[in-house]
Formats: structure tokens, sequence, C-alpha cells
């Protein structure tokens, strides 16, 4: 029959305490104790962190639930449960687990890095400036941090705030190809194309080229009037995407600007058959179509017809056109 020892684990020590003569036991060592659920502890927040490595992030945060149960000021333990739930995209528990881990220990790097990357994902955005900050604060050589600041100041809308941190972040490690795309992204907002496409450049030298890093080429190839550029870049992307309708309506604009009107109005063909609704599509298709009803000595009716079906269709997927009105009415298409 079992017994519940913890609650006669003093009986002895009474019993003989009571009869005279009756030698006590040695003390209990309490700091071996201690030592002893201590190394305990760590290795079950060892465990976790290895399951966290290995992706197995439900039985990490299980692991740590019951670690955090009974020893609740476990800083590693929170920060360990905040990573598990990162990593199922579970940002809502993440985030207090982090932010915990932050109030027990204010100076922990991976505590601050943590929580302001969940506020970054909740779009808590001046919430996540601020842990970004203190993360850099502890790490100055964070490239993480920087550019966990940069970016955010991008989905903030604050492109200019964004440079200095991207910059940082390039200049602490410029092998890491996502802090160049930051950087291009924050001078590309920033007004600076020519430096952006550098950037871009730099990306594209150093990881895998994405279909975002392609898209970001090519609005800076646009900017700066890089028309080859533009064609060549929307190719790739195509390759990678299929068709999609802002690379072949940007692909239209190019060619119409070296010239090339018939390529320029199939490329814009093309885009409005992708999305009907892409009414920069329409508005390109009509133009070249008038194009030709022009040089035509406007005696091309069908170029005609086509130019202001085109642009009357633009129009009514996007109205406030105020130009493509006046070109309408003027030339009474």
């Amino acid at each position: 029959m079992s017994t519940d020892r913890s609650r006669f684990r003093f009986a002895p020590v009474l019993g003989c305490a009571l009869l005279a003569g009756c030698a006590t036991p040695d003390r209990v060592d309490e700091t071996a104790i201690a030592a002893a659920e201590q190394a305990q502890r760590d290795a079950s927040v060892a465990h976790g962190e290895s399951l966290v490595d290995d992706g197995e992030y439900q039985a990490a945060v299980v692991l740590f639930e019951a670690v955090i149960a009974e020893y609740p000021e476990t800083v590693p333990a929170w920060i360990g449960l905040g990573d598990a739930h990162a990593g199922l995209r579970e940002w809502q528990e993440a985030e207090p687990s982090y932010a915990e881990a932050s109030r027990l220990d204010p100076t922990s790097y991976d505590a601050q890095l943590g929580h302001g990357t969940s506020l970054q994902v909740l779009d808590r955005f001046d919430e996540a400036l601020g842990a970004y900050h203190r993360a850099l604060v502890i790490r100055p050589d964070s490239v993480q941090a920087a550019r966990g600041l940069g970016t955010t100041y991008l989905q903030m809308g604050e492109p200019v705030h964004a440079v200095p941190f991207t910059r940082r972040a390039v200049l602490l490690d410029d092998t890491d190809g996502r802090s160049w795309v930051a950087l291009g992204a924050a001078l590309q907002g920033s007004g600076d194309h020519a430096l952006a496409l550098d950037a871009y450049v730099s990306a594209a030298e150093r990881m895998d080229v994405s279909p975002q890093l392609l898209r970001n080429l090519l609005n800076a190839y646009v900017r700066l009037d890089r028309y080859r550029e533009v064609i060549g870049t929307a190719q790739t992307l195509e390759s990678l995407q299929g068709p999609e309708p802002h690379p072949l309506e940007r692909t239209g604009w190019a060619w119409f600007k070296l010239g090339e009107f018939d390529r320029s109005a199939a490329a814009y063909r093309r885009a409005t058959e992708a999305d009907p609704n892409w009414w920069r599509a329409w508005n390109g298709l009509g133009v070249t179509a008038m194009n030709r009803w022009l040089l035509s000595g406007r005696t091309d009716i069908d170029a005609k017809q086509e130019a202001a079906d085109s642009l009357r269709t633009s129009l009514r997927l996007n109205p406030r056109q105020q130009k493509v009105v006046e070109l309408v009415s003027r030339y009474s298409l």
C-alpha cells in the first residue's frame, strides 16, 4: 500500500525527539537541494531550447510551461516559450512571453529582441521601436536589432528614419542580403533611387533572388528610366511567377519609351488579360492605340475605337483621372 511520503517525511524525527536519548538525524543540506533543483531546471530549459531548434515547437511549449509553473521567474524559460510560439506563428501568445522575460530581466538582449519582433508582427510599431532600441543599447553590434528598427520605420511609412538603421545593419554585416534589401527600400522611399538600386544589386549578389527583390529592382529601374533593365527584370519575374499585371504594364511603358509601339501595345494587352481591373494597363493600351490613330493621320478608325474603349474602361475602373477625362474629351473618344 502506497503512502504519501511528503506527508510523513518528518514523522521519524518527531518520534525520536520525543524519546529520551534518541539521536536526531543530520541537518538537511538545503544548498545541495537548491543546486540540484537548479540543475534540473536548467536541463529542462536546455532541452526545450533544443526542441525549438529542431522545430518541435508544440512540445517545447508544453515543456516551458511546465518549467514556468514551477519556477515562474526563470527568464530563459519565458524566452523559450516566446520562441516556441513564434515558431508556430502564434504571435499573440509569443508577445506576452517575451514581455514577461523583459520585465523580469530588462537587460536581456534575447528578451528585448524577441519582444520587438513580436510587436512588429502585431503592428504595434511604437512599442516595437522601444524594444528594438533597448536591444540595440544592450548589444550595439546587433544586426537584427538595427534592421528591425529600420523595417519598423518602413512599415510606419517613415523611410527617412529607416535609412540610418538599415545602413547601420549593412555596416555591421555587409554579407546579409536582407539588410541590403531593407536599405534599398529605405533609400527608395526617401527618393534616392540611384543608391537604392545599388543596394538592391548588392542584395542580389548576396542572397537568392526572390520575386520581391525583383519587384524592388523593377521599381528602381523605372524611377531611373532604365528601360531595357525594366523589360529584362520583368521577364525574369514572369519566368518565376507567371504573368502579373504590374510587371507587364511597366514593360509596356518601357517599350513605348523606346519607340517600340507594337511591343508596347502587346505588353499592355497582356497586362489587361492578367488582371482586367488593372486600370493603368488600360490607359497604356488606350494611349498606344491613340498613337496609332494619330500617326495614321487620323484615318485608322479601328485604332481610334480601341483607344476610346480602353480609356473609357480605365475611367470606369478609376473615375478619378482628370488627365484621362481631358484626353477623351479633347479627341472626342
